[in-house]
This record gives structure tokens, C-alpha cells and sequence, in this order.
């Protein structure tokens, strides 16, 4: 008896051992290689995971429907501007793999972002034309190799980023381009994020490693 008490604690352990190591994982930035900014001149907004999943969620977790509906006129705006001036738009989706973390995401966040959900596609209210559209499995977008691969086939230099969450893949993301060598921009009203007192200080770490961010700020105009 106590050979199965000692066995199933061990189990349990690394169950909760792996699931926090995927978690952090999963939140971290990736490593990439570096670009040359002088040979990168173009500019690029970029849309982070602004899906019906979790625009139109409710319950626990869930954006204030207020707040959804300002930032995403504020990113239509940007989109708006973007299509006039040239400069791609790329959204990018959430799509988790592997049957350990959906069972997680089924169980503790309603199966949002899973491969069988009804909710991965764009919020029907975000307005103009995308010119690629990505999907990743991690918070950073830049997991998905073809996103890198857009990026240089356009020559893209200059990213502006927007929408959601602030605290997790909108940070992921935006750290990994600093990272990488990208002059990194965002629109504070394009940005959502559940608890915004911590996206404050999140704005702040990441305005501190480079990026420049404004409540007004549209993306720099295509070169």
C-alpha cells in the first residue's frame, strides 16, 4: 500500500513539475538570430491573438466588452492606416499543440485556443485587409518560423504590436523582436490585458529594454 501512496506522489509531483516548466515555457520569449536594421526598411503592424475566443469570453478571465470594443477601433484605425500607406498587416493566432496542454486549457479555460474550438478565427470586427495571417502555438509569435520568413521576404525593419494580452503573448512577443534587433512600437489603446495594473508595469519593463510606445501612436510609414 504505502508502495502505491510513494509511487502516485511521485507521479503527481512531476505532473507538477512538468506542467510548471511548460507554462514557463510557453510565456518565455524565443531566441532568434539577429537582424541587420540598415537592410531592413520597411514597417509591419502586427495583431497578437485578437480571436473570438477570447475578445467575446466571459466569466473569469475575460476582457471587459467596453475595453475589447475601444482597442479593437483603435487597431481598425492602425489597420486602416497600414493598408493606405503600404505596410503589411499580419495577424497572428493562438492554436495550442499537444494533447497535455489542451487538456489543461480544457479543463481550467474553457478549451479557448484549442484546435477543436469554434473561436480561433479573427473578432469579426477587426476591419480591413490582412495581408498574412500566422499561427503559433506559444504566447511569442515569433515560435512560428513563418513569421520570421514574412519579415525578411519584405524587408521589414519596424514592428508595431497590438492586441493581447499585455501581460503574456503581446510581452512574449515584443521582447523576442527587441531581442532580435526590430525597432519595436506599440498603441497603449491597441493593447488588451486582463489585470491592466500589471500591464503598466510590464509597459514600463518593456519601454525600458527599447520599445516605444504612445496612447496615439500609429505605425512608422513604409519606406
Amino acid at each position: 500500500m504505502w508502495s502505491w501512496i510513494g509511487v502516485s506522489a511521485v507521479i503527481i509531483l512531476a505532473l507538477i513539475t512538468y506542467t510548471i516548466y511548460g507554462h514557463k515555457r510557453h510565456l518565455s520569449p524565443t531566441k532568434g538570430k539577429k537582424i541587420d536594421l540598415s537592410q531592413r526598411p520597411n514597417s509591419a503592424l502586427l495583431i497578437i491573438d485578437l480571436q473570438e475566443d477570447f475578445t467575446l469570453a466571459t466569466g473569469k478571465n475575460a476582457y471587459e466588452p467596453a475595453a475589447v470594443e475601444k482597442t479593437i477601433s483603435a487597431i481598425n484605425e492602425l489597420v486602416e492606416i497600414a493598408n493606405k500607406t503600404g505596410q503589411s498587416v499580419i495577424s497572428v493566432r493562438q492554436i495550442f499543440k499537444g494533447w497535455y496542454i489542451n487538456l489543461l486549457v480544457s479543463l481550467f479555460n474553457k478549451g479557448r485556443g484549442s484546435p477543436k474550438s469554434p473561436g480561433l478565427d479573427l473578432d469579426a470586427r477587426l476591419n480591413g485587409d490582412i495581408d498574412h495571417d500566422i499561427t503559433k502555438a506559444r504566447a511569442d509569435a515569433f515560435s512560428a518560423p513563418e513569421l520570421e520568413r514574412v519579415l525578411e521576404r519584405q524587408k521589414v525593419g519596424k514592428l508595431h504590436i497590438v492586441g493581447l494580452d499585455g501581460n503574456y503573448c503581446v510581452q512574449a512577443t515584443m521582447q523576442a523582436a527587441i531581442d532580435r534587433g526590430y525597432d519595436v512600437s506599440f498603441t497603449d489603446a491597441g493593447i488588451l490585458a486582463v489585470n491592466p495594473g500589471i500591464w503598466q508595469k510590464t509597459k514600463a519593463r518593456l519601454a525600458a529594454s527599447g520599445a516605444k510606445g504612445t496612447s496615439t501612436q500609429a505605425p512608422a510609414k513604409a519606406s
